[in-house]
């Protein structure tokens, strides 16, 4: 549940930044020929009108109108008593509230030229919304648009990468709290909440799984509006030593450009001592989906670019379905990556 600190300070992230982000977006959707774009976001998936007005989706769910030129409005079914605090905590100064989503946009393009509605990551819209629109608004025409907020996110400014960093240092202690050997299961849930949420987190996400003295956590978080993955398996197996030689060999090789293949034949390489038919793989996932976990987009078959932040998941199935898992959270580059999670 998303119930931790908003901030929104120019000095982490400047009014230039904010402006830049959907105004960049606006260029997109004008050589799409599209006159009007939206952006649908609840509580499960609320990073790109996040990104691109600092609003976090506590609950309900909100549709935010991109205009080829103008300003950003956000159409929500939340009650009108939370505008003032959301608009202090947004760039935004026009929000809507009403019933139905359809009749919101409907009044949005009353008295306009109809002209072409684009939907933002129009895969993963609830097919019902999309109904509620295309009734609402006779004579516009409703066209399908890519994931263009979310591939701007997928690689964060100089800003964003200095808040990941913060993140990244409170996630550590949190992890460290959350692992202090004789803690049950709602224990270490409870210290990584009170660590991570303490040190500003709005979302903690954790996944909690044991089998005896083998304990695998792990724990996906969200700072500001980026995300970081970890995840760390304890047990008495000595081969769970090979999931950090294999950590360490894949980030060897890794870099923007270099080949997935390579990369996933050096980790698994020196996954050396695991069980007889155990199944292994490495895997990454962009900080761009680490609220999902990467679940609503196909396994990409390439690596990370260039200023790209991902998650690395060396994961190994013992014969008998325990799991055991490594995951860290890097900055790739081309030259290299930078370790954000240890």
């Amino acid at each position: 549940m998303k119930r931790g600190l908003v901030v929104f300070d120019h000095d982490e992230v400047s009014e230039t930044e904010w402006d830049g982000r959907a105004r960049r977006v606006q260029a997109e959707i004008r050589d799409a020929g599209v006159d009007l774009a939206l952006v649908y976001n609840d509580v499960s998936r609320g990073d790109d009108i996040g990104y691109l007005t600092n609003l976090v989706i506590y609950w309900n769910e909100g549709v935010l109108a991109i205009p080829a030129t103008g300003d950003l409005t956000l159409l929500t079914k939340l009650s009108m008593r939370v505008f003032p605090w959301m608009k202090r905590n947004s760039t935004l100064d026009d929000i809507r509230s009403g019933r139905a989503i359809g009749g919101l946009v409907a009044d949005y393009v009353a008295g306009r030229e109809p002209g072409r509605i684009g939907l933002i990551d129009a895969d993963l819209w609830p097919a019902a919304i999309v109904d509620e629109i295309a009734l609402a608004t006779p004579g516009w025409e409703l066209v399908t648009l890519g994931s263009i907020v979310r591939d701007h996110r997928s690689i964060p400014s100089s800003a964003e990468l200095a808040l990941l960093r913060d993140g990244a240092a409170v996630l550590r202690d949190a992890l460290t709290e959350a692992t202090v050997p004789g803690l049950g299961a709602r224990e270490r849930i409870a210290a990584l909440e009170r660590t991570a949420r303490g040190g500003g987190f709005v979302d903690i996400l954790f996944r909690n799984a044991e089998d005896g003295d083998h304990v695998t956590v792990e724990a996906a978080g969200e700072y500001r509006h980026g995300w970081l993955l970890v995840g760390r398996t304890f047990g008495p197996e000595p081969w769970l030593v090979a999931l950090v030689r294999a950590r360490d060999a894949s980030l060897e090789v890794l870099r923007a450009g270099a080949s997935w293949r390579e990369v996933e034949e050096a980790a698994l390489a020196a996954l050396d001592g695991i069980p007889a038919d155990a199944v292994s793989g490495i895997r990454w996932i962009s900080q761009a989906d680490f609220a999902t976990g990467g679940e609503l987009l196909p396994a990409p078959t390439h690596g990370p670019a260039d200023g790209e932040v991902a998650a690395i998941v060396i994961e190994v199935i013992d014969p008998t379905g325990v799991r055991s898992v490594l995951t860290d959270t890097v900055l790739v580059t081309g030259t290299g990556v930078e370790p954000l999670t240890f």
